[in-house]
C-alpha cells in the first residue's frame, strides 16, 4: 500500500517516488509489457493536454503564478468547454471508424483515474505560520526516496502483469 498519488513520467524525471518511469530496457515479458502500458497512456495523457494547451492559451501559461484551486477551475473549466465544443461540431452522421490521427478531437480518448471513495482529495491549507514546516520538509524528503520509486514500479509491474492475465481469460 502507497499513500499519495503517482504519475507517469519518462526519462527526464528524477527518480522520486512520486514518479513511476518506464523501465529503459525492458528485458522480461512483465517488463516489456508494463511498458508499453505506461508509455501508451503517458502518450494518450500528453496528446490529451496537448490539444488544451493548443485551445486554451491559459494553459499554456505558467502555472506557478495560480494557488492549486485555480489550477483545478481553470483546468475543468477548459475540459469542459473542449467537451462541450467537441459535442457541438461532432458528426452523428458520419460512419464510426478509427482513425490514429491523434490531431481529431472528436476521437481523443481521455482516462480518469479515481480514488476508492470516486471523492476528490481534500488537502490541509498550509499556512505560513510555520506550523506545518517539519511536516512539508518529511513530506519533501520521503518523496525524493529513489528506493520507493524502484517499490513502486515493481509493484505496477506486477499489478500490470496481473490485470493482463485476467484480461487473457
Amino acid at each position: 500500500m502507497y499513500d499519495g498519488p503517482y504519475y507517469l513520467a519518462d526519462g527526464i524525471y528524477p527518480r522520486w517516488s512520486t514518479f513511476v518511469k518506464t523501465v529503459p530496457r525492458p528485458r522480461s515479458a512483465k517488463e516489456k509489457h508494463f511498458a508499453r502500458c505506461q508509455e501508451g497512456c503517458r502518450k494518450d495523457v500528453e496528446r490529451c493536454f496537448g490539444i488544451l494547451q493548443a485551445r486554451w492559451a491559459i494553459i499554456r501559461g505558467a502555472a506557478r503564478l495560480f494557488d492549486v484551486e485555480s489550477l483545478r477551475s481553470i483546468m475543468m473549466t477548459c475540459i469542459i468547454l473542449h467537451n462541450m465544443i467537441v459535442e457541438d461540431e461532432y458528426d452523428y452522421e458520419a460512419v464510426d471508424e478509427y482513425e490514429p490521427d491523434t490531431m481529431n478531437n472528436s476521437r481523443t480518448r481521455i482516462y480518469c483515474a479515481h480514488d476508492a471513495t470516486d471523492e476528490p482529495v481534500q488537502h490541509e491549507p498550509l499556512e505560513r505560520d510555520g506550523r506545518y514546516n517539519e511536516r512539508i520538509i518529511q513530506r519533501y524528503t520521503a518523496l525524493q526516496r529513489s528506493n520507493m520509486h524502484n517499490a513502486r514500479q515493481l509493484d505496477l509491474i506486477e499489478h500490470q502483469w496481473e490485470l493482463r492475465g485476467a484480461d487473457d481469460t
